[in-house]
């Protein structure tokens, strides 16, 4: 006896297919011209010197390559499969007729999904078994298990992933009514969760100094962009396969999960929703409000920044009138209808909620601007911090910091950064200058803390007042030890050798300033002189402001620049050596020329440079 429930209608699902056969079709041909015809193309080209059954193997091993692009093709004919297999959802008529059929809605449901799913998976199918022929067909019988092996990785990639955003496009098509609206929300909450984070981010960092991000949080908001972590999972390695094959696979099985909370909203959506913008009652709150919330933040800000209003008093008040004009604008979509005014308690109560969430930022009610970590609960600190002048290489230390002294220079300097926070403005320009420095904490506990600090002032007449960002920065510059990991005296060399040294700003004899004076001969040499001149002291000197009297007095105009060459391995270590496959990379180093630098100076001396009339001027600028 034949189960009086059925889950599955054959005549609709064949219905279906024939109905959009150009959908299907057109997805198959762009996949047919991507891998079988291209495969025909590569092996019957005359014009190549390899042999043909070498050009077929290496695209066959490559093939796996075209998941990465390929999702964005998936990601956008699932919406246009789920705008067509669910379309009678949002025509009263077409809905009313539809549902009347002898059919469960659970029949109803699964036939249509089946047969939208069944527009991606069928043509990858056919395109994969027409590749998997061809290889066959051209290839030794040794290499058919690297190929075919290569042709299942794609096939089964690219299906996880047509379910995954098929799934997420039914998923969206259950809770609205309008045709318009389903492409719109699947566009908006697929990247939803990275837009309200750097909405969100953007705010904080207007109204706490220093503040970058929550290290935390991004990853979070990364794995709900799914675009952006399938493309990183799906990047393909020769040797070990996908990156992440495992987080595609998850991401299927959340279109499998997507699907049952599909159904179990069709079952209960109304057929009288149809041609409504939200078609699920409890959902239009979160809707209503969302609209508002990203409106109040987004163009808040834009207004603001359009009207050079930099302040936090005027940014405020653009927030809550743009919150409240984005509340009437949700609701006018939900009534269809520009009478929505008799319905201000929600845009009040919104703006209501944003000016206390506003109000508890400004207050730092939470204490994030004076966060500081103790430095013995910190590992590891990343810094990037300004290191004055001259202008050479050594500008800048990008390292990572675990020694516990320097650790503790760190944080003191950070301390001093938000102790004085308010100094901006004191002094005058003579006597001030300004530093920027980043902190990428990584706490003991496993957490994360980031900091970004641009335009620091620092003050000449604090230089000897403890506590202050001028003295905890004169105290990072006179570690030697940062200096040099600034300079990267102890890693420019890794992996390459040394090509060339040239002199730069140097003196002619009609008192020209000349550029790019070459002493390539001397470079090794030059290179010891000035690592045994930094040990001493004489050179790599750095000063927190460019009108130091010190500077002027103990620093050339004149710089003398490295260059080095890296040939980059496949695996990305580093090699002296030419090789196959070796990537060439130039590297160079400036470091600026000092009075006191007799191991540099007397090398120079042996060039002979200066009998040919150049000569070093004094002080630099």
């Amino acid at each position: 006896m034949r189960s009086a429930t059925s889950y599955f209608n054959g005549p609709l699902y064949r219905k279906t297919l024939a109905r959009f056969w150009p959908l299907w079709g057109l997805y198959g041909v762009i996949w047919l011209f991507f891998i079988p015809l291209n495969f025909l193309s590569t092996y019957f080209d005359r014009y190549y010197s390899s042999s043909p059954q070498l050009r077929l193997l290496t695209n066959a091993l490559h093939l796996p390559e075209y998941v990465a692009p390929g999702l964005y093709f998936a990601a956008f004919f699932a919406i246009l499969c789920a705008m067509a297999v669910f379309g009678y959802l949002y025509n009263h008529r077409a809905a009313c007729w539809t549902h009347a059929l002898p059919m469960r809605r659970e029949a109803l449901f699964t036939t249509q999904y089946l047969a939208g799913l069944s527009f991606l998976l069928l043509p990858q199918l056919a395109v994969a078994a027409l590749t998997a022929v061809i290889e066959v067909s051209f290839l030794p019988m040794s290499n058919w298990g690297a190929a075919l092996s290569a042709l299942l990785a794609w096939l089964l990639a690219m299906s996880g992933i047509c379910l995954f955003f098929f799934s997420f496009a039914a998923f969206c098509a259950m809770f609205t009514g309008h045709i318009l609206a389903l492409p719109a929300f699947y566009c908006i909450l697929n990247v939803l969760a990275d837009v309200i984070y750097t909405l969100l981010n953007a705010l904080m960092t207007e109204f706490f100094y220093g503040y970058a991000g929550s290290p935390g949080a991004s990853q979070v908001v990364k794995y709900l962009t799914p675009a952006y972590v399938l493309q990183d999972a799906s990047r393909w390695w020769m040797e070990g396969g996908f990156a992440s094959p495992a987080t595609i696979a998850v991401y299927a099985g959340v279109g499998v999960l997507l699907t049952s909370v599909s159904l179990y909203v069709y079952r209960r959506r109304h057929v009288e929703t149809a041609g409504d913008v939200v078609a699920v009652s409890v959902v239009r709150p979160l809707f209503k409000y969302g609209v508002s919330f990203c409106s109040g933040l987004s163009f808040g800000m834009f207004t603001a920044a359009f009207f050079g209003w930099g302040d936090l008093p005027a940014l405020i008040p653009c927030i809550l009138i743009w919150a409240v004009i984005g509340c009437f604008a949700a609701e006018m979509l939900l009534k269809k209808s520009f009478r929505v005014l008799h319905a201000w308690k929600g845009p009040v109560a919104m703006a209501g909620v944003l000016l206390v969430v506003c109000v508890v930022c400004l207050l730092d009610l939470f204490n994030i601007v004076g966060r500081v970590p103790d430095p013995a609960q910190v590992e590891t600190v990343l810094v990037d911090i300004d290191m004055g002048y001259p202008y050479d290489g050594g500008q800048m230390l990008s390292t990572d910091i675990r020694d516990p002294g320097q650790l503790e220079r760190m944080v003191a300097l950070h301390q001093a950064i938000v102790d004085n926070r308010d100094n901006e403005g004191r002094g005058n320009d003579a006597e001030s200058d300004y530093i920027s420095v980043n902190f990428t904490y990584q706490m003991s506990n496993g957490s994360e803390i980031k900091r970004q600090y641009y335009s620091v002032p620092v003050f000449a007449e604090d230089l000897n007042t403890p506590g202050t960002v001028a003295h905890t920065m004169q105290q990072i510059l006179d570690d030697r030890e940062l200096v040099a990991q600034a300079y990267r005296f102890d890693t420019f060399l890794k992996g390459g050798r040394l090509t060339g040294a040239w002199l730069d700003r140097l003196t002619n004899e009609k008192g020209d300033t000349e550029y790019n004076i070459y002493v390539d001969d001397y470079a090794q040499e030059l290179w010891d002189a000035v690592l045994a001149d930094f040990d001493e002291g004489t050179i790599g000197v750095r000063y927190l402001f460019d009108m130091d009297a010190e500077r002027k007095k103990n620093t050339y105009r004149a710089d003398l620049t490295f260059s080095l060459t890296l040939y980059q391995r496949p695996d990305g270590s580093g090699s002296a050596q030419v090789g196959p496959g070796n990537q060439d990379i130039d590297r160079t180093l400036t470091i600026t020329l000092t009075p006191n630098a007799r191991h540099t100076l007397a090398v120079l001396e042996k060039t002979g440079i200066w009998e040919e009339g150049y000569s070093l001027d004094s002080p630099n600028p």
